[in-house]
């Protein structure tokens, strides 16, 4: 289904296209700003900020529809400025609390492993470290996150060929020691 009918009603004024628009996008919007956060409380203060800012782009007329991606590429950028917003003088902290919020299908892994590939992720630095995020946690496509960081699509490739061949390296060195 493509966002552009729902989106139209958002422009309208029509909640009931908002409230589904919401119910379609809120968990992968809310996987992206738990990933930022320290607990599930405030990722759930982002979510609602995130979704009435958006309400008011929409109906204000501040977004035009070209494509799916580029609407999920919008919202994105809502949500990750509420996140810098609520984090300007902290570092953002991924807990293992809750973890299933950060990692889909995590009930089926090792928690240990788990826990160990996200300290690895850590010591990536802050864009190498965004790119996995999104690319693995979120399953964004190239051309979404590209345009979330706001650099051209062959750079995020480029990046995250490097940040798995870092991260490869880190949890080789790591498992050796």
């Amino acid at each position: 289904m493509t966002f552009q009918r729902l989106i139209d009603g958002c422009v309208d004024g029509d909640k009931e296209c908002f409230r589904l628009l919401y119910e379609e996008t809120k968990d992968g919007i809310f996987r992206l700003i738990r990933a930022r956060v320290r607990n599930r409380e405030e990722a759930l203060d982002i979510l609602q900020e995130t979704y009435i800012d958006l309400w008011k782009a929409l109906s204000g007329g501040k977004f035009s529809y070209s494509s799916d991606g580029e609407f999920f590429s919008f919202l994105c950028i809502i949500a990750r400025r509420r996140v810098a917003r609520l984090y300007r003088f902290f570092k953002p902290v991924v807990s293992l609390e809750d973890l299933s919020d950060v990692v889909p299908d995590s009930d089926s892994r090792d928690p240990g492993e788990i826990a160990f590939v996200l300290d690895m992720v850590e010591k990536l630095n802050a864009i190498d470290r965004e790119v996995i995020r999104l690319r693995y946690f979120e399953g964004l496509e190239f051309k979404i996150i590209a345009r979330f960081l706001e650099q051209k699509e062959g750079a995020i490739k480029i990046r995250h060929h490097r940040a798995l061949t870092k991260l490869r390296e880190l949890l080789k060195y790591e498992k050796e020691n």
